[in-house]
């Protein structure tokens, strides 16, 4: 009796948020990202349930914080992104990936409460991110510029007397040539 009353509406945000969080997820996987299609849709699906149960038990109960649930994704999401950003020396990567992750989630969200067109329309813009900005961008990227300094007999002999200085003080000096 209760499939009779089942509000398969429900499935269809289901389905829709696989489709979209795959489509970020296919990108994310084409650029050999961290978290890539079965990340991306788990996420999206996952959040999109969160939305449906809240609505549902809002609607079964007549009270309660309706954004109280998914205010948690937010901020767990949040935690899985910065996971997902690894620092190596001097560069950051992962960027771009816990951004997909933490709006993937949001558009589970908005799917999971009905918004499919906003949904579409936020994944639209994200794949225009990830695929569409770094083709324009890829020419104004700054060179970096290689300085050359002539060692001379001079300078040498300067940065000798100045480390020998230096290493009286009782510090530690690293030479790098």
């Amino acid at each position: 009796m209760e499939l009779l009353n089942f509000d398969y509406i429900m499935l269809i945000r289901l389905a829709a948020a696989v489709v979209l969080g795959g489509l970020v997820g296919w990108e994310r996987n084409s650029s050999n990202a961290e978290a890539g299609l079965r990340t991306h849709i788990i996420l999206c699906l996952g959040a999109a349930l969160v939305m449906i149960i809240s609505e549902n038990i809002f609607l079964q109960h007549g009270s309660g914080d309706i954004t109280r649930m998914s205010a948690q994704v937010i901020s767990g999401v949040g935690f899985l992104g910065v996971g997902s950003i690894i620092v190596d020396g001097n560069r950051i990567k992962g960027i771009t990936t816990a951004a997909g992750l933490w709006t993937t989630a949001c558009v589970g969200l908005a799917v999971g409460s009905g918004h499919f067109v906003l949904a579409a329309v936020v994944v639209a813009f994200m794949l225009f991110a990830m695929w569409g900005l770094p083709a324009i961008t890829r020419g104004r990227k700054r060179k970096r510029r290689l300085v050359r300094v002539n060692r001379s007999e001079e300078l040498l002999k300067k940065l000798t007397e100045l480390e020998e200085q230096i290493s009286s003080l009782k510090s530690d000096i690293e030479r790098k040539d």
